[in-house]
């Protein structure tokens, strides 16, 4: 819910690409990617910087800079679920990932394709190829994809006598994040299809979100609920209670969906808007305040009508993001 606050006047400079570019050798400046909607969806145009409030661990911020990054490339990471709760979806995610390449990527865009069941695969590498990632796509599910190169460690699991299980879900997500921590130009996302379910992997949600932040990826998810929930009442209730999809998009201000059905064009413009017509916010915070820890960010805007989604906080420099060890 958006909540009505005396706009913070700031003074704040709309830049161009070549001003965008320089001050990305400011280390210490914060630049907060939001996403801002009216109540219908539509993307919010023609902002000023007293349109937004923003707050550092509860402290407001006075705004530096303000862009849009509209013409800048995107980064994507496509990451499919092919354990054995996805199989009866393997053709669907096929289909479902080529459509995403055909809808939303350009020229200048990139992206890579990751698999996961219990080992994590890197089906390919970052390009702009759309012939490579198409190749890359047919194989998804298939003994080539088996073969093709493990991304991040080994998973070796915790009290599960076969590695992590069927799922390794978190694992794969978590060093996926790690791969969009280059330093790239442009809006970085994770697309990721699958149930929600793991099985026993080293890292856990917190630790997906926490490498997505320090990596400034959105994360959006769609689920896709398996038959075999049905047969196994622990199965149905475990995915009942199982929030991890949910939580990984909002923290990380991307967006959670359901299965989408006969709607996945419609998701897929959803998501290309998001990332196209994004509000950048750049303020340098107090010397005391780059400490290196993980700083909850708040930014609302003062206009009751429009919505703002934006990653949960980011890691100050100082100390900056250092892989989380596995939780237990």
């Amino acid at each position: 819910m958006t909540v009505r606050l005396v706009p913070i006047l700031a003074v704040c400079t709309v830049l161009n690409a070549e001003q965008r570019a320089d001050i990305r050798v400011e280390v210490d400046l914060v630049a907060v990617a939001c996403s801002v909607t009216d109540r219908g969806g539509s993307p919010a145009k023609n902002l000023r910087p007293e349109d937004f409030i923003v707050r550092d661990n509860g402290v407001p911020q006075k705004l530096k800079y303000l862009w849009q990054e509209s013409e800048l490339p995107l980064t994507i990471g496509l990451i499919v679920d092919v354990s054995g709760s996805q199989m009866g979806f393997v053709n669907q995610h096929r289909e479902t990932v080529a459509r995403f390449l055909s809808q939303v990527l350009g020229p200048k865009d990139r992206a890579f394709l990751v698999q996961i069941a219990q080992k994590v695969r890197l089906v390919t590498g970052l390009t702009n190829s759309i012939d490579q990632l198409g190749d890359g796509v047919r194989t998804i599910g298939t003994r080539a994809a088996k073969e093709a190169p493990l991304l991040g460690d080994p998973c070796k699991g915790h009290g599960i006598l076969f590695g992590c299980g069927g799922t390794a879900l978190w694992h794969g997500l978590y060093f996926a994040a790690l791969l969009e921590k280059r330093p790239l130009t442009g809006r970085k996302a994770l697309i990721v299809l699958t149930d929600g379910m793991d099985t026993g992997s080293d890292r856990s949600v917190s630790d997906v979100i926490e490498a997505a932040q320090g990596a400034e990826t959105a994360v959006y998810t769609i689920k896709y609920a398996s038959p075999a929930r049905f047969i196994s009442p622990a199965l149905m209730l475990r995915s009942a209670l199982s929030h991890g999809l949910e939580r990984l998009a909002i923290e990380t201000g991307g967006v959670p969906f359901s299965h989408p059905k006969d709607k996945t064009s419609q998701v897929f413009a959803q998501i290309e808007s998001d990332l196209r017509n994004l509000y950048v916010l750049g303020f340098t915070p107090p010397d005391d305040a780059r400490d290196g820890k993980f700083h909850k960010l708040e930014v609302k805007t003062a206009r009751p009508d429009l919505v703002v989604r934006t990653r949960a906080g980011y890691y100050a420099r100082g100390g900056g993001l250092t892989p989380p060890e596995p939780s237990r």
